[in-house]
């Protein structure tokens, strides 16, 4: 039988990519100084319209995939004769993910014979959206939603994410450090770089002056910790402004000429979290 590979607006992948698969999107809500939209990750007018509102300090903010989404677009699957292969974002960063699996547990009863699969990978961004794009590769060559299944299930917990954030307002603005911190951070030009835990949720990983030296340790850090037998794909992602994204690709591309690199819009939900300018680098490592 055939399958839909499923993710939500929370994953992070190259437009073209988009474009081009059979993925479906779950879109994201936005609020934008009282107007609503729905967006998915080729949207960029209004992503990037999102992006403009927080440099000018204008209202805006996301909201989770709500439940009635999550049917809707499980059910166009189902109706249509095809199992379900879902994957999100960790339920550590929102409750979308108990969304998707409300969602099956309705659904599942409707359709007993058919296969609904909802994974939590831990992930967010470019993470999830790796994640994606190696799967949806796999389905392109044959591989049965079982050997995704096992495969996600095996080696999710070797996606690297990490993040380099250009200023600390907006962390400050997500009550994940405080306003003298936040202030006094500026100052100083120090750019915290972040990653996703083993339990999906983010956490400060070192913090450097200046955003060269930031950069140098996302690379640093694949350079030892990335493993190509896994997946020789990279996804780097950037928020707004794509100048440092370009740079780590260039870094990433002349120091591994086989590594296949491409580069991904930052959406809404993480981009909330850190802001204009933040860029990712995702990747199977040997550890998390």
């Amino acid at each position: 039988m055939t399958f839909k590979i499923i993710t939500d607006g929370s994953s992070d992948m190259n437009v073209d990519f988009i474009k081009s698969s059979n993925i479906t999107i779950v879109p994201m809500q936005l609020n934008m100084e009282d107007e609503v939209y729905e967006i998915i990750g080729t949207d960029l007018e209004n992503l990037n319209k999102y992006y403009e509102f927080m440099l000018d300090d204008k209202n805006v903010s996301t909201s989770q995939v709500n439940l009635a989404s999550f049917e809707k677009y499980f059910e166009e699957a189902l109706e249509d004769g095809q199992d379900i292969f879902y994957i999100g974002l960790s339920d550590s960063l929102s409750g979308t993910f108990k969304n998707a699996q409300r969602a099956k547990e309705i659904l599942e009863k409707k359709y007993p014979d058919r296969k609904i699969y909802i994974y939590d990978p831990k992930q967010a961004s470019t993470g999830a959206g790796l994640l994606c794009q190696i799967i949806v590769k796999m389905q392109e060559e044959g591989k049965d939603i079982d050997q995704i299944d096992s495969f996600i299930k095996e080696n999710s917990k070797y996606m690297v994410s990490q993040f380099g954030v250009e200023s600390l307002k907006y962390l400050y603005k997500g009550g994940r450090i405080s306003k003298t911190s936040a202030d006094i951070g500026n100052f100083l030009k120090v750019k915290p770089v972040i990653h996703i835990t083993d339990e999906g949720s983010l956490e400060v990983l070192k913090l450097e002056r200046g955003t060269k030296r930031a950069i140098k340790v996302l690379f640093k850090n694949f350079q030892k910790n990335w493993n190509p037998d896994l997946s020789d794909h990279v996804l780097i992602g950037y928020a707004y402004f794509d100048e440092n994204a370009k740079k780590l690709k260039e870094m990433v591309e002349e120091k591994f000429p086989n590594a296949k690199v491409s580069l991904a819009p930052i959406g809404s939900l993480i981009g909330s979290h850190v802001g204009p300018g933040m860029y990712s680098l995702s990747y199977f490592g040997v550890k998390r």
